[in-house]
């Protein structure tokens, strides 16, 4: 009877309907170029092809080329070099370019002040005449002009640096958000976006409408100062330049500290996020869920490698349209300083002084662009790490 009862469940089972399970440790193949190419297909790089092209034509040939692609390839081969000692070498001849191109200022700075010089003394020579005080103040005054000429020029480079900085910050952030997106991080790109493009607007009009006006008033304080002993406005001056480099520092701290903020919080929702989106694709999605977990692997590695790439070039023009026009600013600034030192042996102490003040002005300025240039770095440095901690905490 035992034997019969056995022999029916047997048949029973096999009468059951059998289930086919998928063999789910397929790994989940797919062509990386193709991936790739898809999605700089769906990104809006003319903007940054742009930047890239008018780098190459002004600056090109003192710095390596930079190319998108090029970047991408050389990620994915482990081959990518940053040539240090070529970029050292353009630094140096750029520098040297604009020293002779600003060579004539140079002269004309000595020269002026030389005649000064030698007026001073037929000055004195003569009891103070009123012809040798009269040739002396227009001589003087030439001179001033030709300083405030030059500050001028470079007020607007680095108002010129500024604005491009802040218009190619404003095409590759959205660039590198969307691929954050497309790594998980949905919350990090939705706090981050409004607050960058807000930031952005904000920066660039306390930098052109508060900060340049005041450097540029500082200097013509400054330069008051040294026409004449009886009117004197340095600590004046002085006061304007201390509100300046306060509010330099109070537009850092609050951007980079609000964007850091802004960005680890995301980070956490978005690491949340991205755990249990793969748990539950993975567990609860019967034959396909493992596959499409693999899918989304191959999203976020090729999402990974684009938005290293896009933002190492990203930094890399950045760089280029910031430190330029520094460079620039600061070899007219060693100009001013170099005429000073020249000139003060003689014995004019009020002419060496006012290029002095000249130079300390156009430093001011090179310190508004840098601490601008500085800010940016920072923050597409800071979006660029979101993502790789964004998948290394996951």
């Amino acid at each position: 009877m035992r034997k019969i009862l056995f022999i029916a469940l047997v048949l029973l089972l096999y009468t059951l309907p059998n289930p086919v399970i998928a063999d789910t440790e397929e790994a989940y193949t797919y062509d990386i170029e193709e991936q790739i190419t898809e999605q700089l297909e769906d990104l809006n790089l003319t903007d940054i092809e742009e930047f890239i092209h008018q780098i190459d034509q002004e600056v090109g040939q003192y710095i390596p080329e930079i190319s998108i692609k090029n970047t991408i390839q050389g990620i994915r081969d482990g081959s990518i070099s940053l040539q240090i000692g070529e970029i050292f070498n353009g630094v140096l001849r750029y520098i040297f370019r604009e020293f002779i191109a600003h060579s004539a200022l140079l002269g004309k700075l000595i020269v002026l002040a030389m005649i000064c010089v030698v007026l001073q003394n037929l000055q004195s020579a003569f009891a103070g005449s009123t012809v040798g005080k009269l040739s002396y103040g227009i001589t003087y005054l030439v001179l001033i002009t030709v300083a405030v000429s030059s500050f001028i020029l470079v007020i607007d480079t680095g108002r010129t640096a500024v604005e491009q900085m802040v218009t190619f910050v404003q095409a590759l952030i959205p660039i590198l958000l969307t691929l954050l997106a497309a790594m998980g991080g949905f919350t990090s790109a939705a706090f981050i976006h409004p607050f960058m493009m807000v930031s952005l607007a904000v920066i660039t009009t306390i930098i052109s409408t508060i900060v340049f006006p005041m450097i540029h008033f500082y200097a013509v304080l400054s330069i008051v100062s040294h026409i004449s002993e009886k009117f004197k406005v340095s600590q004046l001056a002085g006061l304007i330049k201390d509100v300046t480099l306060g509010i330099l520092l109070l537009c850092m701290t609050i951007f980079v500290g609000a964007l850091g903020f802004q960005g680890v919080t995301g980070v956490v929702a978005d690491t949340l996020t991205l755990r249990t989106a793969k748990f539950l694709t993975g567990s609860f999605i019967p034959v396909v869920g493992h596959m499409m977990t693999d899918a989304l692997e191959a999203v976020v590695g090729t999402s990974i490698l684009l938005k290293n790439a896009i933002g190492m070039v990203g930094v890399l023009v950045l760089l280029a349209i910031w430190i330029f026009p520094m460079l620039k600013i600061l070899v007219i600034g060693a100009i001013y300083r170099l005429a000073g030192a020249l000139v003060q042996p003689f014995g004019e102490s009020q002419i060496g002084e006012a290029l002095q003040t000249m130079s300390k002005c156009i430093n001011l300025v090179f310190a508004a662009v840098a601490a601008v240039g500085l800010m940016f770095f920072i923050a597409v440095s800071i979006i660029i790490g979101l993502g790789n901690v964004t998948v290394m905490m996951r």
